[in-house]
């Protein structure tokens, strides 16, 4: 699966089927969120294991090893509340394969884990939508902390560009602020067109230049 080695496969390929019901006995969902599993997914498997014992990766950056998860969809997508429910059960990072009947998508996220042991997601990335088999993705890597920053630079689909002067962690944070600021923009733009009065008329156009050139964002 998307070019990994086969000595990352579980019971060889056949993967780990997780049922649903497991994440509703062991966490604490809403009726909302279990509601989501019951009419998003179809199942669920766990079918390769990425860890220094199947890749020949260091360890680094506190990453042990990394899951990659496959969801088989009943409809034509997935809200990543559902994903985030998954996730923050569990502290290795999740490569998520998303499929239907047609198509898959890649996703993974950002997320970190506190000295407690509680994990948190920051943001999600996603490949676009491609025929089923068609995605693969470059695992070249020395360790597991490496192979996680790549494979998320990879997924985010250009909105990640990576500086050798930060970390995965301030790149990922800079683009939360850039998303906040490209809605704040947008919302602007779509008072400026409603707003009659010349004055607030000029101040929101002043808002909407200095939000643009902090941000690079042009006309």
């Amino acid at each position: 699966m998307l070019g990994l080695p086969e000595r990352t496969e579980l019971n060889n390929g056949i993967g780990k089927r997780i049922p649903k019901e497991k994440f509703y006995s062991k966490l604490i969902l809403t009726s909302a969120q279990e509601r989501m599993f019951i009419d998003q997914v179809s199942s669920i498997r766990w079918t390769n294991k990425i860890s220094p014992g199947s890749m020949n990766l260091s360890v680094s950056d506190g990453i042990q090893e990394i899951e990659v998860f496959e969801i088989i969809l009943k409809g034509e997508n997935v809200e990543d509340k559902l994903l985030k429910v998954i996730d923050e059960a569990i502290i290795h990072p999740i490569l998520f394969v998303v499929r239907n009947e047609s198509k898959e998508r890649i996703f993974i996220s950002f997320k970190e884990t506190n000295d407690a042991g509680n994990t948190t997601v920051r943001q999600y990335y996603s490949t676009e939508w491609s025929s089923t088999g068609s995605i693969s993705l470059d695992f070249a890597a020395l360790s597991t902390g490496e192979l996680y920053k790549n494979l998320t630079v990879q997924i985010s689909n250009g909105l990640l560009i990576m500086n050798p002067d930060l970390e995965l962690s301030d790149v990922v944070a800079n683009d939360i602020e850039f998303q906040k600021a490209l809605k704040e923009i947008e919302a602007l733009e779509n008072k400026i067109k409603k707003t009659l009065q010349p004055n607030k008329k000029l101040d929101l156009f002043h808002q909407l230049r200095y939000l643009k050139d902090k941000w690079g964002v042009k006309d």
